[in-house]
């Protein structure tokens, strides 16, 4: 058969039964699609490639056009890499643009970490704003509450300093001060011995060194001429037992030396009023 025979024999009686002519339907735009894709293409509802425009379009407008789209570096991706990530996100150029400053009273060292970390792990200036304000809230409630505590401390040690102390507590905190103005220490050095010693040491430990200030010479730990001054019951306590373990003055008092009977007697009188 000539191809002229053909071309006006069309299909009738013919064996190529190929839609490859003029009036042949068109191939599916999806044709070529693998499955998975189709699939993808049959769930979106797209019925022609204008739809796919259309919707990649739309997708675009909501990122804020390809110029504000972010590709994220991988896990492994250092900090050089995350940089300009951050950068986009809205991180200050440097620390200071964050315009953060310590609160009154605040560290001012520990304000200057806080903006380099922040910065360093890409915050925005409100992100970092807003932490900033919420880490103060709570490490001032942490302070008060611990100041609390403290004081509460203070008071209770006080009040047992009191009772070991007794009628001599006055004697003793007198000392202490006097101990204090030799020294020039003013209410803050004190807070700070408070702070490592507790109270009740750092009472005990000025009124020693006032007793000591007072005093021209000493025998046997007591303040010589001077009665009882200064004794509280366990320092007179603790002489008596240190006396009775001195064979030298026990042989004297019991001998009945007016001198060491004297002294029992004063330490006596301190220790059980």
């Amino acid at each position: 058969m000539t191809e002229a025979t053909a071309a006006i024999a069309g299909d009738n009686g013919g064996t190529d039964t190929g839609a490859t002519g003029a009036g042949a339907a068109p191939a599916a735009w999806n044709s070529g699609f693998d499955e998975d894709t189709s699939a993808y293409v049959s769930a979106k509802g797209w019925q022609s490639p204008t739809d796919l425009l259309s919707s990649y379009r739309n997708l675009e407008k909501f990122a804020g056009g390809s110029k504000n789209l972010v590709e994220l570096p991988g896990v492994d991706a250092d900090d050089a890499a995350w940089g300009p990530v951050y950068d986009k996100l809205g991180r200050p150029q440097s620390p200071e643009q964050y315009g953060i400053k310590p609160p009154e009273g605040g560290d001012a060292e520990l304000t200057e970490w806080f903006k380099g970390t922040a910065h360093k792990l890409g915050l925005t200036a409100k992100q970092a704003q807003s932490l900033y304000k919420e880490w103060n809230g709570v490490a001032g409630g942490m302070q008060e509450k611990m100041q609390a505590q403290m004081a509460q401390q203070s008071e209770q040690a006080l009040s047992a300093l009191k009772q070991e102390w007794g009628q001599g507590f006055d004697k003793m905190i007198d000392s202490g001060k006097r101990a204090v103005q030799a020294l020039g220490f003013d209410e803050a050095k004190l807070s700070e011995y408070e702070g490592k010693l507790g109270t009740a040491d750092m009472l005990k430990l000025f009124a020693t060194l006032g007793q000591k200030m007072g005093e021209d010479s000493f025998e046997g730990g007591e303040r010589t001429g001077s009665g009882s001054f200064g004794l509280t019951p366990a320092m007179a306590k603790q002489q008596i037992a240190d006396l009775k373990m001195d064979k030298q003055f026990m042989d004297h008092y019991i001998g009945g030396n007016p001198d060491a009977v004297s002294k029992m007697k004063r330490l006596m009188e301190a220790a059980h009023g």
